[in-house]
């Protein structure tokens, strides 16, 4: 046993709530033998382990039992203890973060450091994980001499920790950071990067026609594809990036040190080229794809919010140019944002007050050119901006979720404007593809049907996506929108689903 354990205790400081305490412990006797053997008791406990440096902080004593953690044939004791323990960051193992050489050349006192022994001394297996405490020593002339100290292995408590931080920050479909963890990892860079004007690359990107595969494959399909997405990610991302699933279908990327927009485009193309490629899933092929919005700190942002923003921008406009495609955020996106969320509110206004108009043109027979019909017209007059155009504000109604209600609106005006029209006329309503496939379609045609006493076989629907043409018996025309009596199209829908 080396002397540092053996040293005279110093008088115990005196305070009024401790007074009979300490005055009980004085009045026992016990010699330095005692203290020994108790020192040594405690060491043989395994609870905790002895180690100390010299003034050069190479170690000079280390507990047998600790000592059996390193490989026999290589010396530890004479070792720095820099060079045999890291202190390493609880983001990235591999990540050294203040040197234990920074903290013992402070020669002040540190509690609980937890470290990792270095690979190349530990035995093989999974990482040694210590929790070390150490006082810096004095001699009489307080001169520096060392550190002694204690440390207790805590590799199985360490790693189920990390195996529950895994469960709270990492997806488990895919084993992706999650939402969490992706907002924590860029508040910490941009703060850091902040400081030091760096910059960082935010990548947003959400699949295209996901959700078809999931209607038509199946959830479990749909789960199977995005593992499927998550791994290509992997293969395509920069080795220092960090990769997230936000949550359904949205991913993120995390690129330090990165603003060559140049760089950033062959990234973007080579994400939408991949995961543009057929799949296997179940037996099956499927076919998606994916649109990309790029924003940079610090010039598109410094704070996680403003970046996170900028990118969605930038995604959105990736996604409103047609899709397969990447954008970098710009100050026009923001711009465009700030019309698109006042028309936003204008119009949810105008359903709440009925202003808008339901304007109709006849749909003429080509062979005996007599007008069957009338096609359903929205427009709306705005108060300050005049006449705007559906190409306008049917698009802003689709991503807010006002469509709903706006297709509610024209079907209940359609019918009864068409409950007052002579004859068999019918009327064709548009519908948006959202709203084709809610679930509450059926109910709203119903009730439109009933309150205005309109025949069903007079109320057509029409559908200008033409990845719905096979719910219709006969064959959508190459131009225009496709018309069939809704309760036609219930009952084909019903037949695909």
């Amino acid at each position: 046993m080396w002397k540092g354990f053996g040293a005279k205790v110093p008088e115990p400081v005196r305070v009024p709530d401790a007074e009979a305490v300490a005055a009980k412990v004085a009045a026992i006797h016990i010699t330095d033998a005692d203290r020994l053997q108790m020192l040594e008791s405690f060491e043989a406990s395994d609870i905790a382990w002895f180690w100390a440096t010299d003034a050069s902080h190479k170690l000079t004593y280390l507990s047998p039992q600790a000592l059996a953690q390193f490989r026999t044939e290589r010396p530890v004791i004479g070792e720095g203890l820099a060079e045999l323990m890291h202190t390493v960051s609880d983001e990235n193992e591999n990540t050294e973060v203040k040197p234990i050489t920074f903290m013992l050349s402070s020669r002040s006192s540190f509690v609980e450091q937890k470290v990792r022994l270095g690979d190349r001394d530990a035995r093989s297996g999974g990482n040694i994980w210590w929790e070390i405490t150490g006082r810096a020593q004095f001699d009489r002339n307080q001169d520096f001499i060392g550190y002694r100290g204690i440390a207790r292995d805590i590799s199985a408590v360490y790693e189920e920790q990390r195996r529950s931080s895994r469960l709270a920050e990492y997806d488990s479909l895919t084993g992706l950071a999650n939402r969490h963890r992706m907002t924590r990892r860029l508040a910490a860079i941009l703060q850091a990067y902040k400081l030091e004007k760096r910059s960082c690359a935010l990548v947003m990107l959400d699949l295209d026609r996901f959700k078809h595969v999931n209607d038509t494959l199946g959830h479990p399909a749909g789960d199977e594809l995005l593992r499927q997405v998550s791994q290509r990610l992997q293969r395509i991302a920069p080795g220092s990036s960090e990769i997230g699933r936000l949550g359904g279908d949205e991913f993120q990327l995390i690129i330090p040190d990165m603003d060559d927009r140049g760089k950033l485009g062959e990234i973007a193309n080579r994400i939408i080229q991949m995961l543009s490629q057929p799949y296997s899933i179940e037996g099956s092929r499927a076919i998606i794809g994916t649109s990309v919005g790029i924003a940079i700190a610090p010039y598109d942002g410094v704070v996680p919010e403003e970046l996170v923003k900028a990118a969605d921008l930038a995604l959105y406009a990736a996604k409103g140019g047609g899709r397969g495609q990447f954008r970098f955020y710009s100050n026009d996106l923001k711009a465009n944002a700030e019309d698109r969320r006042e028309i936003e509110e204008d119009l949810r206004d105008a359903i709440a007050a009925n202003a808008l108009e339901m304007h109709y043109q006849p749909q003429v027979c080509a062979k005996d050119h007599v007008v069957r019909g009338f096609e359903a017209l929205m427009r709306w007059n705005h108060p300050d901006h005049g006449m705007i155009s559906p190409a306008t504000f049917i698009p802003i109604a689709e991503d807010s979720a006002l469509i709903g209600d706006l297709g509610t609106w024209a079907l209940m005006q359609a019918c009864r404007d068409a409950a007052a029209w002579p004859g068999e006329l019918t009327v064709s309503v548009n519908v948006s593809a959202r709203q084709f496939t809610d679930d509450d379609l059926p109910k709203v045609v119903e009730k439109a049907l009933f309150d205005s006493g309109l025949p069903p076989e007079r109320l057509l629907g029409a559908l200008g996506d033409r990845r719905f043409a096979h719910f219709f018996r006969e064959t959508p025309s190459e131009r225009g929108p496709c018309y069939a009596p809704f309760h036609t199209l219930f009952a084909e829908r019903l037949t695909h689903e």
